[in-house]
């Protein structure tokens, strides 16, 4: 096994393609760099740089190593980050889709923090499916739906129906809009990702006369809900994600019915050991909101 100082010296000094900017980043001298690199040409039995006038140059070899060596610096400063941030008990790291975390989390933040100020909190807001929820990775996670994998129980949060939503804007100058037979299929806002929404909701309410498969498109639920605010047509979303929506008059639900067979959104705690009443806290705080 070539030396530790060595393989950090190759590694920098590849990445930046410099012997000065390594030894810069490393806190050593030029000539340190290029010893601990000739060392490790003479334990590898192979040239890793192409020594030219003002400049070094990867070799074929010294490219794919660097790839292998970066690749392994790289998961040892995240492993690290991982696991010796964990040992901060004040520190908690949260996952939540994009729609639940800027719909309805991240509004509701600064209750949780005013209460509990010493608690930092990293917020990861993704879309698609969750990621693994192992422990060192997320202490919490909020999903719509189970988790893949999971091995702990979640808590329920709320569920996850879909009610009918535009603006007053869009209502604005309209005649009034009573049944559902009176929808434009024109300004129904669909996403890509739950094309099938509207087709399910108006067979519930028993329209078949309206086409669900017009109106317009968006590639997800965030652009559709942007769209519905600024008043371009009638958006299927998350009752309990634009509750603040509607008590702030930003939206109306049009009618009552909706659909209901969407999964809950579920909370998840997978805590390291250090951090489990933090993680409660915060998890009750969530219920609490709901």
């Amino acid at each position: 096994m070539p030396p530790l100082r060595s393989l950090r010296a190759f590694e920098a000094a590849g990445r930046l393609l410099s012997f000065s900017a390594a030894a810069a980043e490393l806190g050593v001298t030029p000539g340190a760099i290029s010893h601990q690199i000739r060392q490790l040409e003479e334990h590898l039995g192979a040239r890793l740089f192409e020594r030219q006038h003002r400049e070094v140059v990867l070799t074929p070899q010294g490219q794919a190593y660097l790839r292998s060596i970066g690749d392994a610096f790289r998961r040892i400063e995240e492993d690290t980050r991982i696991l010796f941030s964990a040992n901060d008990p004040a520190s908690l790291r949260v996952y939540a889709s994009v729609n639940l975390a800027q719909r309805w989390l991240v509004p509701r933040l600064p209750r949780f923090l005013a209460r509990h100020p010493t608690i930092a909190l990293d917020i990861a807001a993704e879309g698609g499916p969750p990621p693994a929820l192992a422990p060192r990775r997320f202490d919490l996670a909020i999903t719509h739906g189970a988790a893949p994998l999971a091995k702990v129980e979640p808590t329920r949060l709320f569920d996850g129906r879909l009610v009918p939503v535009c603006s007053p804007g869009y209502l604005a100058g309209r005649s009034p809009i009573t049944h559902p037979s009176q929808l434009d299929p024109d300004r129904l806002i669909h996403t890509r990702k739950r094309k099938g929404d509207w087709r399910r909701w108006l067979k519930l309410a028993k329209e078949p006369g309206i086409d669900a498969g017009r109106g317009i498109k968006f590639e997800d639920m965030n652009l559709a809900y942007l769209a519905t605010v600024s008043g371009m047509g009638v958006m299927l979303f998350f009752a309990n994600l634009v509750s603040e929506d509607l008590r702030a008059g930003r939206l109306v639900r049009l009618f009552d019915l909706a659909l209901t067979e969407e999964p809950d959104w579920l909370v998840y705690a997978t805590p390291a050991p250090e951090r489990e009443r933090a993680t409660a806290l915060f998890r009750n705080w969530l219920v609490s909101e709901a």
